[in-house]
């Protein structure tokens, strides 16, 4: 059974790779950006925006890419943290190999595409992609769970409305409590398992449960929310440099919370990269602190093309380089 899960080959996969960067969501993504900010640009008036890019001091910018970049570190300590939990123990050289090169997929719609390093690990290491897809998505929801307490600290301290957070809190406690409730996920994939077609992948759904089951326990769920709160605190905290920047003294928090706040509307909307829904939350909570709008406009333009673009192109070079060298020792 699990050999119909499994059984693609590494062209096969190699193949869905090409399609998921070349037709969903890369190229769309990069066109959308240039949409988006250059909606950005007209409404804060482009000569004003322009103006506060020429006053911007580079350092900022080279700040943001250093936080991230160290924000990747605690972010890949999660990835491995992870696969031991699951018992997967895999060379340290493959497994940044895999991490550093989901990070093109940062632009697909809610970050879907990163799947793929269950495959490329497959690919990489032979270990099953049921057994480690649970690990991308537990990613994912403990991202989310991060931003979202980091977002409740500005929600508490500026009196902000709590809808969009509390609306993620409850799916996010639904969901969990019907992940652990163990027994009546087994009845239910027992049934699956008795469907035709569906019937035939019975087995890898199973395995894929029981590590989400794990991911999802007390212990592994607070250690990964920990990684996550450090990593994408250090993106918020590249914002507020990135104001300071632009010549705006703010307090740190005001960083953190329009970060998070900003990145969980861009993930809730599942748009590819959260285009739209992000940059304008972030520039719409900073002109409510009182930053004039081409400045918001520009230190959105600045944070987003720092984190997220920066992630999707050193993803891109982390894969090609890869691809560059096993080619070569394959001819070799």
């Amino acid at each position: 059974m699990s050999d119909t899960l499994e059984g693609a080959s590494k062209d096969e996969s190699r193949g869905r790779i090409r399609r998921l960067v070349s037709d969903h969501g890369v190229w769309v993504t990069a066109v959308l950006t240039v949409v988006v900010f250059a909606a950005l640009f007209v409404l804060a008036d482009a000569e004003k925006v322009i103006a506060a890019f020429s006053e911007f001091e580079l350092w900022a910018f080279g700040a943001v890419v250093l936080l991230t970049t160290v924000g990747y570190g605690f972010r890949f300590a999660k990835w491995e943290f992870y696969l031991r939990e699951l018992d997967i123990h895999v060379p340290l050289k493959t497994s940044l190999t895999v991490f550093f090169s989901g990070l093109m997929m940062v632009v697909t719609p809610g970050k879907a595409g990163e799947v793929w390093k269950a495959w490329l690990l497959r690919d990489e290491a032979g270990v099953p992609a049921s057994r480690t897809t649970s690990v991308v998505g537990a990613e994912r929801i403990t991202d989310l769970l991060s931003l979202s307490l980091l977002a409740a600290l500005g929600v508490v301290a500026y009196g902000r409305s709590p809808a969009v957070l509390v609306a993620v809190a409850v799916v996010f406690a639904l969901g969990i409590g019907l992940l652990q409730w163990r027994a009546g996920c087994l009845r239910l994939l027992s049934w699956v398992g008795s469907l035709p077609v569906i019937g035939d992948y019975a087995e890898g759904l199973e395995t894929l449960y029981e590590s989400t089951y794990r991911l999802f326990r007390l212990r592994p769920l607070s250690v990964a929310t920990l990684l996550g709160i450090v990593a994408w605190g250090l993106e918020g905290v590249a914002l507020w440099l990135t104001l300071r920047g632009f010549g705006v003294e703010t307090s740190l928090l005001v960083g953190l919370f329009v970060f998070a706040l900003g990145s969980v509307v861009g993930a809730v909307s599942m748009l590819p990269g959260g285009l739209g829904a992000a940059e304008a939350s972030m520039t719409g909570v900073l002109l409510t602190f009182g930053i004039a709008e081409p400045i918001a406009v520009g230190a959105t333009m600045v944070i987003r093309v720092g984190t997220l673009w920066y992630a999707a192109i050193l993803g891109f070079v982390v894969f090609s380089a890869h691809k560059l060298f096993t080619g070569s020792s394959a001819e070799a």
